[in-house]
């Protein structure tokens, strides 16, 4: 079943799409029941999947023991899955029973490299979000970043 428009809106990094901007990224998206204890990315893994919090709790664990914790509504996960080299920096973890929207990862990038208005306000808020979050990402040691 589709994630509704109005799902969609609620979440920050959609709320500048204009309706039919939502139409587009709500006929990929699709809500997820998680499990606690379910792991949604493996660290090095291929990134298939791009994942948006609506409720529950997630710990995303990086090389180098680094670690941060997801709680809120709209928070993203697996944004690697629209990132070259595609593959997954940390390994994500539900911390208790939850529910993501799932977007395959080669539908939301064709997606974004097919809509360049979409695609630049999408991609502004994501590259916001993994600036931030790189000082977890990133390894003491060099080699150990891909």
């Amino acid at each position: 079943m589709p994630t509704n428009t109005m799902t969609l809106e609620s979440i920050d990094l959609f709320d500048a799409l204009k309706p039919e901007e939502l139409k587009q990224v709500q006929s990929i998206a699709r809500p997820v029941q998680v499990d606690e204890a379910e792991i949604l990315t493996r660290i090095g893994a291929p990134a298939r999947t791009f994942f948006i919090i609506l409720s529950g709790n997630f710990m995303i664990s990086f090389k180098g023991g680094r670690a941060i914790t997801l709680h809120d509504k709209g928070k993203i996960m697996g944004w690697s899955a629209v990132f070259t080299p595609l593959r997954y920096k940390g390994t994500t973890v539900a911390l208790t029973d939850s529910e993501v929207v799932a977007i395959p990862g080669d539908k939301f990038l064709s997606l974004i490299q097919s809509n360049a208005a979409l695609g630049n306000k999408i991609m502004n808020k994501i590259n916001m979000i993994a600036s931030e979050r790189m000082f977890f990402a990133q390894s003491a040691d060099p080699q150990d970043n891909f």
